[in-house]
């Protein structure tokens, strides 16, 4: 699909540290999450180290990218964790496409997607009154990025898109300024400055500059409860699946992925199972 709207996939990286059957079901998901891209929105583009695009090629899914650039990740690693910062390269991606949509490899859409001409794009909404939102003021914050205290809502950037290019960068450099060295917070919990980096600042920077928060799917989750507010979503996301869901749990979504690549995309079972298999 040569028009439409840009996705970027960013990714570096990480150790493998979830169960074998949660990464099975997630490099299914991946091809789900690109096939489903070009068909519902547009374009989509990898932005990776080196060693994705190696693993991804030979997966077999780097060819199915309309676009690949690669980012240098030497000079990274002196100042980023990668485990502390998984989602760092999303941040990168802010900058080198400030007009594009940012997707989630384990995200993918049921439909077309159409967006607003304005505004910055989320997934979704999360309730900002849980602990996890709390005493942002609190954490610790040695380049003295600007927080808020709370948010009342905070978007999910599963899938995001910054309201404009001069936005776009701000909150990349200040996601990257906050995250820089790795400061961690006593008693929080351990992802929190990455979230804040990626979400709270996205939704609060949005906010600053006058721009509208857009609710992508109009769906509201409660991080206290881990429960939909409102209906959930029509847009597929695995993270919460990230939790220590039960093998059987992790079974029926890969049923349901590899179906889906099968019946919507053609791409047939025993070739997601011979790709699993060689990494």
């Amino acid at each position: 699909m040569a028009e439409g709207i840009r996705g970027v996939h960013a990714y570096w990286q990480l150790p493998n540290r979830l169960p074998r059957a949660y990464q099975q079901l997630s490099r299914a998901t991946w091809l789900l999450s690109i096939r489903s891209w070009q068909r519902h929105a547009g374009p989509i583009t990898l932005y990776a180290d080196p060693p994705t695009i190696e693993w991804l090629d030979r997966l077999g899914w780097l060819d199915c990218y309309d676009q690949t650039e690669t980012f240098d990740d030497r000079d990274l690693d002196k100042r980023y964790d990668r485990v502390a910062c998984f989602a760092l390269p999303k941040l990168l991606a802010l900058a080198r496409y400030p007009d594009a949509v940012l997707v989630d490899t384990d995200a993918y859409l049921y439909h077309r997607l159409r967006l607003p001409a304005t505004g910055s794009v989320f997934a979704h909404l999360e309730h900002g009154d849980a602990d996890f939102y709390t005493g942002l003021r609190e954490l610790r914050n040695p380049a003295r990025v600007e927080l808020p205290d709370s948010l009342p809502t905070v978007g999910n950037t599963s899938l995001f898109r910054a309201a404009d290019a001069d936005l776009a960068r701000r909150i990349s450099q200040a996601g990257l300024s906050f995250l820089a060295d790795n400061p961690t917070t006593p008693g929080r919990d351990v992802h929190l400055h990455m979230t804040v980096a990626e979400q709270v600042l996205a939704t609060h920077l949005t906010t600053v500059a006058g721009h509208r928060v857009v609710n992508a799917f109009n769906a509201l989750w409660c991080p206290r409860t881990l429960r939909w507010l409102t209906e959930p979503p029509r847009f597929g996301h695995l993270w919460n699946l990230k939790r220590g869901a039960p093998a059987e749990q992790l079974l029926a979504a890969y049923v349901s992925v590899t179906r889906t690549l099968w019946n919507e995309y053609g791409v047939a079972p025993d070739r997601v199972r011979a790709a699993l298999e060689r990494t």
